[in-house]
C-alpha cells in the first residue's frame, strides 16, 4: 500500500512546483502569499510594462488603477487571506494607460499561498459599454423626437401670435415696442430652426453634405457665435493657410459649434478666451478611416474646469455631466451629429487644464 507521501506531491512541495510552473503559462500570471507577489511570468510583465522584478515583493496594488475603487480592497483581501475569487477590475501600465482584467484567484493547496490569473477584457469591456452608450443614444433619439414634436406644435402657436403683432404694431412709433417685436421674431425664428435640428437627429436622418471651406464658414458665423457666449468670454478664430475643403454639412457643424461653445462657457466660470483653430490631417495618415483622401478638422479649446480620466472617458455618452445633473446632452448630440457626416470627434482633457474638443471631416477630394 503506497504511503501517503506517494499519493501526490506535499503541501510543501506544492508551492515550488506553482512556481515553477509560472513561467510556462501563456497567459499573465502570478503566485501571491500573505498579500505579497511572489512570483509572475514574462506575459504579466509583457502585459503591464513593469518588469519582474518591480512587481515581486509588491502587493497587487501595483496594478491598481484607481486608489478608491472598492472592489480592489476585496481582492487585497482575498490575496491575503489566501482564498479563491474572480473579479473584473481597472488595471494602470506602467507608462499610465488602462486596461481591464479579469484576475482569477486559486488557493496553492492549505499553504496560504494563490496562483492568478489574469485576462485582459478591455475589448469586452469598450463592446459592452459601446452597446450601452447605443441604447442610451436610442432613447435620447426618442425623447428628443417627442420633446421636438411637442415644442414645434407651441411654436406655431407662438410665431402666429409674434406675426400677428408685428402686423398691428409696425406703424408703432415706440423704440421698445419696435424692439421686442423684432427681438420676438428673430428668437422664434431661431427656434424653429433648432427644432428643425433636433427632429433631423432624432430621425437619424443622413444630412447632405458638400465642400465646405472651413475658414470661410467660420469667418461667416463668426459675430454669431461670439454673441452666443457670456460677456465675460471672448472667442478667436485662428485660420490655416491652404486648407482644403471638407465634406460636410455647414448648418450641422454650426449647430455643433454651438453645443461645444455652451458646455466650454459652463466650464468657465470666469473671464477667459475661447479658441477655435482649424487644421489639416494629410494623406496617408493611418488614423484615418479613408487615409488616401486625408482630412480636414476644427479643434476648440477652452481654459475651464478641465475632465477627469474617468469624466473624459464617458463624456460622449447621453447626460453624462459634471455639473448640474441633466445638462450633459450637448457632446453626445455632436457626437451624433459627426457621426452622420461620416465625421470624428475627440475630447483631449485633464482636470483643471481646460478641454480640446476636434471635429474632424473627410477632405473633398
Amino acid at each position: 500500500m503506497p504511503s501517503p507521501d506517494e499519493d501526490g506531491p506535499s503541501e510543501a512541495a506544492q508551492l515550488p512546483d506553482a512556481l515553477a510552473l509560472l513561467d510556462a503559462l501563456p497567459v499573465p500570471a502570478f503566485v501571491a502569499e500573505a498579500g505579497v507577489l511572489r512570483a509572475v511570468n514574462p506575459a504579466l510583465a509583457a502585459l503591464t510594462g513593469r518588469s519582474a522584478a518591480e512587481l515581486v515583493g509588491g502587493g497587487i496594488a501595483l496594478l491598481q488603477a484607481r486608489q478608491s475603487d472598492a472592489a480592489w480592497a476585496v481582492l487585497r483581501e482575498s490575496i491575503t487571506e489566501g482564498r479563491a475569487d474572480s473579479v473584473d477590475l481597472l488595471c494602470a501600465r506602467v507608462d499610465g494607460s488602462s486596461f481591464w482584467a479579469a484576475i482569477s484567484l486559486a488557493p496553492i493547496g492549505s499553504s496560504g499561498a494563490l496562483i492568478g490569473q489574469i485576462v485582459d477584457i478591455t475589448r469586452r469591456v469598450d463592446a459592452e459599454g459601446a452597446l450601452v452608450l447605443s441604447q442610451q443614444r436610442e432613447a435620447l433619439g426618442l425623447l428628443t423626437n417627442s420633446v421636438a414634436h411637442e415644442f414645434n406644435n407651441f411654436l406655431q402657436i407662438l410665431i402666429g401670435y409674434v406675426d400677428g403683432l408685428k402686423r398691428r404694431l409696425a406703424d408703432r412709433p415706440e423704440p421698445f415696442i419696435q424692439r421686442a417685436v423684432t427681438r420676438s421674431t428673430e428668437a422664434a425664428e431661431r427656434a424653429a430652426v433648432l427644432t428643425r435640428h433636433l427632429l433631423t437627429h432624432s430621425r437619424r436622418i443622413a444630412p447632405d453634405v458638400r465642400a465646405v471651406n472651413l475658414d470661410a464658414f467660420l469667418a461667416s458665423i463668426a459675430d454669431s457665435l461670439a454673441a452666443a457666449l457670456p460677456p465675460r468670454l471672448s472667442l478667436s478664430i485662428t485660420e490655416t493657410d491652404g486648407l482644403p475643403p471638407a465634406l460636410c454639412n455647414p448648418t450641422q457643424v454650426e449647430l455643433a459649434l454651438r453645443h461645444i461653445l455652451a458646455n466650454a462657457a459652463e466650464a468657465m466660470p470666469e473671464a477667459g478666451s475661447v479658441t477655435i483653430t482649424t487644421f489639416a490631417v494629410p494623406p496617408g495618415d493611418a488614423t484615418l478611416h479613408r487615409p488616401s483622401d486625408g482630412a480636414v478638422g476644427i479643434a476648440i479649446s477652452d481654459h475651464g474646469y478641465g475632465m477627469s480620466p474617468e469624466m473624459l472617458t464617458r463624456a460622449l455618452a447621453p447626460f453624462a455631466t459634471s455639473r448640474e445633473a441633466g445638462r450633459g446632452v450637448g457632446l453626445a448630440i455632436v457626437h451624433g451629429l459627426m457621426k452622420r457626416q461620416n465625421g470624428t470627434i475627440s475630447l483631449e482633457s485633464r482636470s483643471g487644464e481646460g478641454t480640446t474638443v476636434r471635429l474632424v471631416f473627410p477632405a473633398a477630394p
